[in-house]
């Protein structure tokens, strides 16, 4: 069992987000990312920068697929060596572990478009190139910092686009080239080629701001699966839940939030963990599982706020963790 952040802070200095992560988050520290620095920093644009082969720019309404690298893209390459440098600075070079995030496979593609106006997601070609470009370019990336940290490095592919890609509620170039969705098993089969290429023992899938799609959790080949708990509802995801954890995947809850604060007595960080409890009582699991299956974090979103009220909420996740890992038969 674990407790991390999930990478997205508010503010602009990498030196005091990084501050933030190594003081407040557990035993997997993660490279922040800070999108309100903007164009570049957001998920796409930072991903951008890490991708062999292919090039992005921006165009009039999203990133757009280039030939040849372009400003954009090399600012997003500087930026990265830039925030990587001091993270160095203030973390050193002996971690234990360290998670890096990049946009996945499906999201990269729903985001970015071709020449023609049309997104990437319509051209299965490109989607497939898209896809081994990312791979290399993360595995180039985990390298650098498994080297500059030595720390063993996990990675965490976020798909905050997937739910609407499944349902086909994304917006075609015109009226006339509607977005066909994309059926649960075919989203798994993208996701578990990028999985199987990413040279990394650990990769997590980031599932969090919509109810989880439990087919593409169990297929993807992803470790991990993080969601938000309080999107958990219903039979349907319920038994989803309970049928993935039986099949081995871990799960990532999504549980505090940048209102969090820790009292002195402790009861805010149990009534918290009894929630969990509950909940795992609820799906009619053993709670010996939530420590061998379960790890916490914030809820997404958690970047809208002040880089306090995040190291707040990652605070929280400690706490939590510590009591289910120590106390769950008791809760």
């Amino acid at each position: 069992m674990s407790a991390f952040g999930l990478g997205p802070l508010p503010g602009g200095s990498i030196k005091q987000a990084a501050d933030v992560i190594l003081s407040e988050t557990g035993d997997l520290p993660h490279l922040p990312q800070l999108p309100t620095r903007g164009l570049g920093a957001d998920a796409v644009g930072a991903t951008a920068g890490l991708l062999e082969s292919i090039a992005l720019d921006r165009g009039p309404r999203s990133w757009i697929m280039s030939d040849r690298p372009q400003l954009l893209t090399r600012r997003a390459w500087d930026q990265m060596a830039r925030d990587l440098d001091e993270c160095e600075e203030a973390w050193g070079t002996s971690l234990g572990a360290l998670k890096i995030q990049v946009t996945g496979p499906w999201t990269l593609a729903a985001s970015v478009e071709l020449a023609s106006g049309h997104r990437v997601i319509t051209d299965r070609g490109a989607v497939r190139d898209l896809s081994d470009a990312l791979i290399e370019g993360t595995n180039a990336h985990a390298r650098e910092v498994a080297k500059r940290f030595g720390a063993e490095v996990v990675v965490q592919l976020d798909e905050p686009l997937l739910a609407e890609i499944n349902t086909g509620n994304l917006v075609g170039a015109s009226d006339f080239n509607p977005i066909r969705p994309v059926n649960e098993r075919d989203l798994a089969e993208r996701l578990e080629h990028v999985v199987s290429g990413i040279e990394r023992p650990q990769v997590l899938l980031n599932q969090t701001g919509y109810a989880p799609l439990w087919e593409v959790a169990t297929l993807s080949g992803a470790s991990t699966t993080l969601l938000n708990v309080d999107k958990v509802r219903g039979t349907a995801q319920l038994d989803g839940f309970g049928q993935a954890v039986s099949a081995g995947v871990r799960i990532g809850l999504g549980i505090t939030d940048p209102t969090d604060r820790i009292d002195a007595l402790g009861e805010s960080p149990r009534a918290r963990a009894v929630e969990v409890a509950r909940f795992w009582d609820e799906l009619g699991l053993d709670r010996l599982l939530l420590i061998d299956r379960v790890d916490v974090h914030p809820r997404a979103g958690i970047n809208q706020g002040t880089l306090i009220d995040a190291a707040h909420a990652y605070r929280m996740a400690v706490a939590v963790e510590s009591m289910l890992r120590t106390d769950a038969g008791n809760l």
